[in-house]
């Protein structure tokens, strides 16, 4: 039997990887979220995991929990933790507020047991507020993962004890960039303004062939949701990728997907994450203009580099060759598996 985790998480495609991962290195692994049952997620933005065992234990409590109105992530059972047993690790993502009412029980639930490892994963969406609650639980046992340096500048900052980062698979297939248009992927780019930087996307695309990808984007000409097979497409067929971050993450999984398709990708760049998130420069966080190979923060000069990208085509392939290399640095599965099998044990 391997070590058993049970996730508490609130990101339905990092919540596939960390099952999908987790559950290659050996680790037997539950969710309270979308992949309670691995073979039939209740999301479909990812796919199924079959290979992956459902535990009925978890299952059934997550159900008989929220058949009492009960959020199960903040009302673990006793017989969640008698299946996680006294080895067993549990992984939160940013809410932490679901820890308040149980941390007792969460660190030690029967009297005698050793207190269990509890960690926190950090995915970009934590400001000093998140700081601030973190800090009773931080001085208290509760350990962090960050997926970012740039988690480091957050005023409050409790501090961390590894940095993983996202990961993503390396794409077999050749880009091919046939496309020659511009996209995005996000979730409602132009709705979520200024979080999601629509008027840098808009003003560096304007003139330029482009299409958004994801939930929302109809009401731009989007695409809207699509499935994951159609987003490797259009990754592997258009001719670039601009990324304009979504506030307050330094990166996004979306840039990480794009890269590893060796989309030449374009990222804004950081003085246009300046929103104030309580009293903090959110241009401290973002860090996708370090892993991207282009940037700028000048959406004029956004636009000549996408111009550039769709009418020649060896400045094209030189770029994606370069972006799937970057891709390999930084967000290589084998790496993070390797980061995430020496920190649980």
């Amino acid at each position: 039997m391997g070590k058993r985790v049970l996730l508490c998480l609130s990101h339905a495609i990092e919540e596939y990887q960390q099952v999908d991962l987790l559950s290659s290195l050996g680790y037997e692994v539950a969710s309270l979220g979308a992949y309670i049952d691995p073979a039939n997620p209740h999301v479909d933005i990812r796919p199924p995991l079959p290979d992956v065992p459902k535990y009925d234990v978890i299952h059934d409590e997550s159900e008989r929990l929220k058949a009492e109105g009960l959020e199960p992530q903040e009302h673990i059972s006793d017989k969640m933790f008698e299946w996680l047993g006294d080895d067993g690790i549990l992984i939160f993502h940013h809410l932490l507020g679901r820890l308040y009412s149980q941390w007792d029980r969460v660190r030690d639930w029967r009297a005698g047991n050793p207190e269990r490892r509890v960690i926190w994963r950090s995915v970009g969406q934590s400001v000093a507020n998140n700081e601030r609650e973190a800090s009773p639980f931080r001085m208290t046992g509760l350990e962090r993962v960050i997926y970012s340096p740039k988690e480091r500048n957050i005023p409050d900052y409790t501090g961390d004890d590894a940095l993983i980062r996202f990961w993503g698979d390396e794409v077999d297939e050749a880009w091919t960039g046939a496309r020659t248009k511009v996209i995005t992927v996000a979730q409602n780019l132009r709705q979520r303004e200024p979080f999601t930087n629509w008027s840098f996307w808009d003003s560096a695309t304007r003139d330029l062939p482009r299409t958004v990808i994801g939930p929302g984007s109809e009401v731009i000409g989007g695409t809207g949701m699509v499935t994951p097979a159609e987003l490797r497409a259009h990754l592997l067929q258009s001719r670039a990728f601009l990324f304009t971050g979504t506030q307050p993450a330094s990166y996004t999984l979306g840039l990480v997907e794009a890269m590893h398709a060796g989309i030449p990708t374009v990222s804004i760049g950081p003085v246009w994450m300046a929103i104030d998130f309580g009293g903090h420069d959110g241009t401290k966080l973002f860090e996708a203009h370090d892993l991207a190979p282009l940037w700028s923060n000048d959406p004029n000069a956004v636009r000549h580099i996408l111009r550039e990208l769709l009418h020649d085509w060896d400045y094209a392939a030189e770029i994606s060759a370069v972006t799937r290399r970057l891709a390999r640095m930084y967000f290589d599965r084998e790496t993070v598996g390797r980061q995430w099998a020496e920190f649980l044990g």
